[in-house]
């Protein structure tokens, strides 16, 4: 493996794409522990933990040869855990004590996890920046300042009905853009 050890996450990534199994063992011996410790802040679990990470770089070669990342393979390793983090929360039984201080859990990010949300953040800007202006004004008015669809309805004079729709539009084309486990990322850590 000498050959391919100072190789970037791109690289490598390129080389998992043409099938080269050596690059997958690298990238997991790079990123194993952030990813564990991301999902054991959540979950408490080891083995759930170990097996969420092991389940994710399998996935990962498997979808090696379509994958297109707009983002660092970091950050979509980071937002890929997180995801399996919250689908595991959703399909198993959780002790009571998962969700003790579960909010300062998700806090403590580690400064990897923090820049990671940073550019993910950013990449969710650029794309809120491309949404038709209606639906650009409608989702910030939602998203940032935090108002009611009914308080958004009555400052820009329409209907209730028309706000919704426009942050469903809104909704659909940011996951479409992100991928949902990076959007549910960013809507987690807003």
């Amino acid at each position: 493996m000498p050959a391919i050890e100072g190789q970037t996450d791109e690289e490598l990534l390129l080389l998992l794409q043409s099938g080269n199994e050596q690059a997958l063992t690298l990238l997991y011996k790079r990123h194993w522990e952030p990813l564990f410790l991301s999902a054991y802040q959540v979950l408490k679990d080891k083995e759930a933990c170990k097996d969420l990470v092991q389940e994710l770089f399998t996935e990962l070669w498997q979808k090696s040869h379509r994958i297109q990342l707009t983002v660092s393979l970091k950050a979509y390793l980071s937002a890929s855990i997180r995801y399996k983090v919250f689908r595991y929360i959703r399909q198993n039984p959780v002790r009571e004590e998962l969700f003790d201080h579960m909010m300062e859990r998700m806090e403590a990010a580690s400064p990897e996890s923090k820049l990671a949300v940073k550019e993910l953040q950013s990449l969710l800007n650029t794309l809120i920046d491309t949404l038709p202006e209606k639906c650009r004004i409608i989702f910030r008015m939602s998203r940032e300042q935090h108002l009611s669809y009914k308080e958004i309805a009555t400052q820009l004079n329409v209907s209730v009905k028309t706000v919704e729709n426009q942050i469903n539009i809104a909704i659909r084309k940011l996951r479409s853009a992100l991928g949902y486990a990076l959007l549910l990322l960013l809507l987690i850590n807003k």
